[in-house]
Formats: C-alpha cells, structure tokens, sequence
C-alpha cells in the first residue's frame, strides 16, 4: 500500500482517486525489475543503476525491488532489442551503435563536444528530448518508453604514449565514441578506430589502439590504468549519448502507481548516475600517480587544431543531418539544443557531487512539467 501513497504524490485529485480504485482493486502487487546495462559490475554508471534500485526497494516498502545484470543479459549493443523484446525491464540504450533505429538522438548526439559537464548535459538532452515530439515517436517505434539521458564526465585522450603536440597526435589509432568523435580525431590527424568502450581494454592491449576518448574514471572503472600510461588532459566533450529507458512492452504489466513511482524516482537516477562518474573521475585523478599514470597539458597547436575543429563543426552536423540521419529542420534543432546546453550549464553549475540536489533540479525542471501519460503515449 505504500507504494500507492507515495505515487499519489503529485497526481492531484483525479490521480488520487484513482489510485484508491486501484488499491481496492489490489493494485500493488509486487514487482522485481531486470535492470540490464552492456557496462561491467565495477563500472560506476552500474553502481548508481545498484544503488537506486535498492532505494527503490527501500521507497516503495519492497512493492518495487529489482536486479542489475551486467554484461550478462544483453551487450552494450543488444540493450535495446533486448527491452524492445521484453528481455529486461529497464535499461541503458547507447544510441551511436544503433544509427538507422535512432536518428533523431543521435542527430543531437553530435554535439557532444560541444558540452563541458555531465549535469548539465544529461539535463539538456533529457529536457530536448522529452519536449521533441518526434524524438518521443522515435523511442515508441523502438519498443521503448523513454526516461531520461545519462551523461559521463567529460572525455580526456588516454594514451600508449605521451601526446601532447599536434604532431604526436598525427596517425594515432584512436577509438571514436561515436559520430562526433571519428570527425574529431580525423580532424587532428588521427586514424578512428568504431568499438564500444568496453571492447577498449583487448584493443590497447592488443595493438589495435594507441589512445581512447573516455573519462579518466575509465583507467579504473574499465581497468585501463594497466595498459595505457598517459592522459592528455585536453577538453574532448561529454559523452551522453545515452538513455535509461524502460520496455514498452513491460511497461503495460506495471500498475499505474508502479509507473508513476518509476517516474518520480527516475530524476534521481539520472542524477546519481551522473555524480557517481564524476566523483569517479575526480577520486582516480587524484590517484593517478599511484596508477602509474601521468597527465599531459596539451601543447597550444594541439588546443588550436581543437578549437579549429569544434569553430567549424555546428555547420557540418547541420548540414550533414540530412544525409547522414535523414533529420529536417536540423538548424532550427540545433539552435534549441545548443540553447539548452547554455542554460543547463548555469542551472546546474557546481551541483555535479551532490546527487539529491541535482535530482531535485531535474525533478523540478523536467518532470514536474510532464507525466507519466506523456511518456507514456
């Protein structure tokens, strides 16, 4: 019963009394959610999904429980035909691997350069995306009811060896992340290498890769720190072009006050995922000497082929959206998002450590102005 108070919150009087209806009807029944994510066990963005599943647990009086499953029910591929088929429950959705199911995210996904901190970018696209119609229909055709992006902490370039000037840069064999990324490593010079992030590690080690765009947290989280020695601390954007999104399918066994709990909980995952990594990046930071690590300034030529490239980018993904997405009204979108990344930046400012704070944030920014009705369409 519990669980039927805490989701009247915020219904009003309707909701109220419909959710006496459904408590008459003995609406709570007891629900375990299969949580799937392609990251490992020690990966800090799985550690959050673990931890707000057991608040959950906790919130709901045991009504709402659930099991993280690592790497073992789907790939970091396989995550969103596994939800759309019913596999798991609820899951994170990496939209670059999937480029003809996902246009429209990952249209807006290629300005992820163009972001400097994970909370304000998960709020940016969250908000984008939740008030773009045609991004809601694109997850509806995928089987699946959208929730809310997630954001890693800002990307740095992890190497085999020191590269600080452009030069050291040039043929480097680096792992693109997605679209944005190969148009910035082949910009510098580099060669792009397309592999998911947690196929990195067999690839450095293994020759395939001299250097990975990720989050110094990944020297630990992914283990990194044994076969790459060197970071070059250079601003290589803000990796969110990812999603928590729950099955369609499944969505339909919950009651509507399962659903609406989900949806009240959901800021704060969103949140905890995002602080999680950043304290992550900032505890092996401080580590990195214990590691074995050593963190580069990058020379000025390198900064300026970087900021050359990001000065002429926002043409290239406008005028490549068409072609490449086959997404209309690509400036238009690009002038709104890059117009949320701007005011999430200051909203959010200083509020990454601090996991309740930036929930209530996108509580009171995001959803408090939607439904469960209007993901739910």
């Amino acid at each position: 019963m519990d669980i039927i108070r805490k989701a009247m919150v915020g219904l009003g009087r309707a909701g109220a009394a419909a959710m006496i209806v459904l408590a008459a009807a003995g609406a709570a029944q007891a629900k375990s959610l299969k949580v799937i994510v392609g990251d490992g066990p020690q990966h800090d963005g799985t550690k959050a999904l673990i931890s707000w599943t057991a608040e959950l647990d906790t919130y709901t009086d045991g009504d709402l429980t659930g099991r993280v499953y690592p790497q073992t029910l789907a790939s970091i591929t396989e995550v969103a035909s596994a939800l759309r088929d019913g596999v798991g429950d609820l899951g994170l959705v990496v939209y670059p691997y999937l480029l003809a199911e996902f246009p429209q995210a990952n249209f807006i996904a290629d300005f992820s350069l163009f972001a400097r901190t994970n909370p304000a970018a998960a709020g940016a696209v969250t908000e984008y995306t939740l008030t773009c119609s045609e991004c809601m229909e694109e997850m509806k055709r995928q089987g699946l009811i959208y929730l809310g992006n997630i954001a890693n902490a800002p990307y740095s370039l992890i190497t085999k060896k020191p590269v600080r000037t452009l030069a050291e840069f040039k043929n480097l064999k680096v792992r693109s992340g997605g679209e944005a990324w190969g148009r910035w490593i082949e910009a510098l010079g580099g060669v792009k290498v397309q592999l998911p992030a947690t196929e990195a590690y067999q690839a450095l080690s293994q020759g395939m890769l001299d250097a990975n765009t990720h989050s110094i947290g990944s020297l630990v989280d992914q283990s990194l720190a044994d076969v790459a020695k060197y970071v070059t601390d250079i601003p290589a954007g803000v990796y969110f072009g990812a999603s928590m999104n729950y099955s369609r399918k499944n969505w339909q066994d919950l009651t509507d006050a399962q659903r609406q709990v989900i949806f009240e909980r959901t800021p704060y995952l969103l949140s905890q995922y995002v602080s999680n990594l950043i304290v992550a990046r900032d505890s092996v930071k401080g580590r990195m000497g214990e590691l074995g690590v050593t963190l580069i300034e990058p020379a000025d030529d390198l900064m300026n082929a970087h900021q050359a490239f990001l000065d002429q980018d926002r043409a290239t993904i406008v005028a490549n959206a068409k072609t490449i997405y086959g997404v209309d009204g690509a400036s238009e979108k690009a002038e709104r998002f890059l117009a949320l990344v701007a005011k999430w930046e200051k909203l959010a400012d200083g509020m990454g450590h601090d996991p309740q704070a930036l929930g209530d944030l996108y509580k009171k920014e995001i959803f408090d102005k939607i439904s469960v009705a209007t993901i739910s369409e």
